[in-house]
Formats: C-alpha cells, sequence, structure tokens
C-alpha cells in the first residue's frame, strides 16, 4: 500500500508543478499592438534668452489609457519621441531623468524607470471601460549657444512664429527582450515667451 500511496503522491507533485503560474502573467506577443491610447495636448515649449544661448523649458505631458489587465502584469511600458520634425531635433538638453537625478542628453524609455515624481497612475472608465490612466510629465530643458545674442533672439522669434512643429511619440510593451508592436500619435509643439 505505501509504494503505491508513494506513487499517487509523486504523480500529483509532477501535475501540480506543471500548472501556470498563479502570477496571471501571460507572455508578450510581439505581433501584437497592446491598448494603449494617448491623450496628448499640445506640447509648450517656452523659449527664454540668456546672453547668446536659447533656452527651450519643454513640458512633455502625455496621458496614457490602458487595459487594466495588461498594465498590471510584469511587462514595462515604454515611451521614444522623434523631434525630427522640430527644432529641437538633436539639440543638447538636460532633464530629471530618474530617481539617481539629473542627465545630460538622455531620457529613460522605460517609465520604470523615469523619476517617481514624473509619473502617475489612476483607475478611470472612459465609455463604460475601466482603464488605467498613466500620465508621464516632466521637463526637458534644451539650450543652444549661438553666435551672439541677436542671432538667439532671432531663432526665438522664428520659433514663436512657428506653428508646424511636430514630435512623434510611440509607447510599447516589452518583457524580458521581446515587445509588442508600436503604437503611436504626434502632437504639436507650440512655443511661447
Amino acid at each position: 500500500m505505501k509504494p503505491v500511496f508513494f506513487t499517487l503522491a509523486i504523480a500529483v507533485l509532477t501535475l501540480a508543478s506543471c500548472t501556470k503560474n498563479s502570477t496571471g502573467d501571460e507572455p508578450l506577443d510581439p505581433n501584437k499592438a497592446y491598448t494603449i491610447r494617448f491623450d496628448v495636448a499640445d506640447q509648450i515649449a517656452k523659449t527664454r534668452i540668456k546672453g547668446d544661448t536659447l533656452r527651450i523649458d519643454f513640458t512633455q505631458k502625455i496621458n496614457f489609457l490602458v487595459d487594466p489587465n495588461e498594465y498590471r502584469r510584469r511587462w514595462a511600458l515604454h515611451l521614444t519621441h522623434d523631434f525630427s520634425k522640430s527644432s529641437l531635433n538633436n539639440m543638447r538638453f538636460s532633464a530629471l531623468a530618474n530617481a539617481s537625478g539629473y542627465a545630460n542628453d538622455w531620457l529613460p524609455i522605460n517609465l520604470n524607470d523615469v523619476h517617481p515624481s514624473q509619473i502617475t497612475n489612476e483607475d478611470v472608465t472612459v465609455n463604460g471601460q475601466r482603464m488605467v490612466k498613466v500620465t508621464l510629465t516632466r521637463l526637458i530643458e534644451y539650450y543652444n549657444v549661438f553666435a551672439n545674442p541677436q542671432a538667439a533672439a532671432e531663432k526665438q522669434n522664428s520659433l514663436v512664429q512657428s506653428n508646424s512643429e511636430t514630435v512623434a511619440y510611440t509607447s510599447f510593451y516589452s518583457y524580458g527582450n521581446v515587445y509588442s508592436l508600436p503604437n503611436t500619435t504626434t502632437a504639436k509643439i507650440t512655443y511661447t515667451r
């Protein structure tokens, strides 16, 4: 009787070890664009002159509406930006990057790594559907040194008068070395004094 009981116990333990992890994690599908909806207004870039340097305080404010089941998995939500259709492209900058402090010419794209003061999330209902609203708000301080104060002022004037510059945002999930398909949006950049 003991060998039968022992065999049954091993069989039960083997089957139990083959069951799915109870954490609720599912593999990330690299061929799927998950629910990441953007709610983005014009991005405000406040300009100022200091000597021969044009300084631009760019406030990046983005609301993401995400599926709560997807967002609460162990996946990481990412954000990249493309300034190629703006004067900010390839301009030097500094910003509060992560919990370690300020960085030059670098921002984390994994939103788990941004400074805690820059990101919030709350449960919301949109059109009867439960969502999580993730808000990223961070200040990026761009600067460009010109030959003289007059050249810096001329560039400032042209930026304030422009109305066609944009930034493209791309968001996606990752887990390990697997990345989901991206979701993208474009926002207008409004320069002010």
